[in-house]
């Protein structure tokens, strides 16, 4: 019984610990990113939303199918009920070939582009609503930042 207490309290320790190191080891991104809204729909158009993504210099971001290494970018959608966003629309990126590994990558600013179907219920000519927690990876040459995340949230910017 007292081994099963003191596994329980080096577990909770444990717990708590992973979940506070994060914020403590927060890193840049090196990428920084916009959510832009094309213009107003009315309710059940598509409207386009652009991911305006910014590498600081020497750094770069994934397409899609980041070829040998890498990490395509990942989205979770929070929008009003009835809308819809669509598949993401990446522009054609770069090949890198580091090490032998070939690489399909963004080095300078890029836009991925989603189709978002507005609700139904949407106010005509409206801004669309939509908050969008991406994740991404940021790398150079020689060094990997997985932590690349942080990532247009709120009302999009009509552009």
């Amino acid at each position: 019984m007292r081994c099963y207490r003191l596994l329980v309290a080096v577990l909770w320790q444990l717990c708590a610990a992973l979940l506070v190191a994060p914020a403590a080891q927060a890193a840049p991104t090196h990428i920084a990113a916009e959510l832009v809204a094309e213009s107003g729909g009315n309710p059940g158009e598509t409207v386009m939303l652009a991911i305006h993504m910014r590498p600081e210099a020497g750094w770069h971001g994934y397409w899609l199918n980041p070829g040998d290494a890498g990490l395509g970018m990942t989205l979770k959608w929070s929008v009003p009920y009835g809308t819809r966003p669509g598949e993401p629309l990446y522009p054609v990126p770069q090949t890198l070939l580091i090490a032998g590994l070939m690489n399909h990558v963004y080095e300078s600013d890029y836009a991925v582009l989603v189709p978002l179907t507005l609700s139904a219920n949407a106010t005509p000519g409206s801004r669309p609503v939509a908050a969008v927690d991406a994740q991404w990876l940021a790398c150079t040459a020689g060094a990997f930042r997985p932590r690349g995340r942080g990532a247009p949230a709120g009302h999009p910017t009509a552009g």
